[in-house]
C-alpha cells in the first residue's frame, strides 16, 4: 500500500510539473528571463544595418524590436541570421521574434504568425544607370539578381516567369553582382534601392516596374497567442500615440534623406 501511494504521489507531481511546462508560454518566458531577442538581417539599409561610426546594428527594424520590449519592460536584444533562415531560426528557438523585413507571402503565413502591419514596401527593380533598359518588360527574359527566398524573389519569378532569376544570400551581394554585369537587373523593395543609389551606387529604378505592394510584419511563432497579441497592442499604442510616425519620419521619413510620405497604417495582415 505505501508503494502504491508513493507511486501515486510521484505520478501526480510529474503530471503537475508536465502541465506548467505545456501551460507556460513565451511572453511568460521572456519576462522572467528580461530579455526580448529579434532576429534580423543586418544587411538592409535603413531597416537593418550596421552604423559605420558605432559598428553597431540599427534601423527602422531594430527600433520596433526596443519599442517592443521596452512596452514589455524586457532589455532588446538583436540577433542576426541570413534571410532565407529568418523563419527556420525562429521555429527553432534561436531567438524569439523576427524584426527583419518580414514580408507577408501565403507560404510564409503557413510558417509563423504575422503581427499587425508595420510597413509597407513597393518590390521593384533597379538597373544600372548607364543601361538602356527604360521599361522592366525589356527584362523579361534577362538575368535578375534577388535576395533568396525574399517576398523579392517570389515576385520577379511572379510577375516575369521567362526571367533568369539568380538568387543571392544576401542584397550587397545581389547589388555586386548587378555593378559587374553578372545580371541585368536586380529584384528589391523600392526604399532599399533608393537606399543604395543614395549611397552612391550608379543605379535607376524603372518606374514602371512595381511587382508587388508588399506587407511587412513582425513575424511569431505559431502558438504563441498572447506575445502576439501582446505585440499587436503595442503596435496598435504605437499607431495610436504616434510612435509609429516618429520611427518612420527617423529612418524613411521626413527626418530621412528618402523625404518618403507614410501611406500605410498599422491593422491586421
Amino acid at each position: 500500500m505505501l508503494k502504491t501511494a508513493i507511486t501515486v504521489s510521484a505520478m501526480t507531481m510529474a503530471l503537475t510539473l508536465f502541465s506548467g511546462v505545456a501551460n507556460a508560454d513565451q511572453l511568460s518566458d521572456i519576462k522572467d528571463d528580461g530579455v526580448l531577442s529579434c532576429g534580423t538581417i543586418g544587411t538592409v539599409p535603413p531597416f537593418n544595418f550596421q552604423d559605420p561610426k558605432t559598428r553597431e546594428i540599427t534601423g527602422y527594424d531594430i527600433d520596433l524590436c526596443k519599442l517592443i520590449a521596452e512596452k514589455l519592460g524586457v532589455k532588446a536584444e538583436i540577433k542576426i541570421v541570413a534571410g532565407s533562415a529568418r523563419i527556420p531560426e525562429l521555429n527553432r528557438r534561436s531567438f524569439d521574434i523576427i524584426t527583419g523585413s518580414l514580408g507577408w507571402t501565403p507560404e510564409r503565413a503557413k510558417q509563423v504568425a504575422y503581427s499587425h502591419i508595420d510597413y509597407v514596401s513597393n518590390q521593384m527593380v533597379g538597373v544600372m544607370a548607364d543601361s538602356e533598359f527604360t521599361s522592366v518588360k525589356e527584362l523579361s527574359d534577362k538575368r535578375i539578381a534577388v535576395q533568396t527566398a525574399s517576398t523579392s524573389e517570389k515576385a520577379v519569378r511572379d510577375k516575369l516567369p521567362d526571367a533568369k532569376v539568380v538568387s543571392f544570400q544576401d542584397v550587397p551581394q545581389a547589388l555586386l553582382a548587378l555593378q559587374q554585369g553578372k545580371v541585368q537587373g536586380l529584384g528589391l523593395g523600392e526604399l532599399m534601392l533608393l537606399a543604395f543609389k543614395s549611397e552612391g551606387a550608379a543605379i535607376k529604378i524603372l518606374p514602371d516596374s512595381v511587382l508587388m505592394i508588399e506587407k511587412q510584419g513582425v513575424g511569431v511563432r505559431k502558438g504563441e497567442d498572447a506575445l502576439l497579441n501582446e505585440i499587436n497592442t503595442i503596435l496598435d499604442e504605437a499607431e495610436a500615440d504616434g510612435t509609429i510616425d516618429k520611427i518612420f519620419d527617423k529612418w524613411v521619413g521626413a527626418d530621412s534623406k528618402y523625404k518618403m510620405e507614410r501611406s500605410f497604417k498599422v491593422e491586421p495582415m
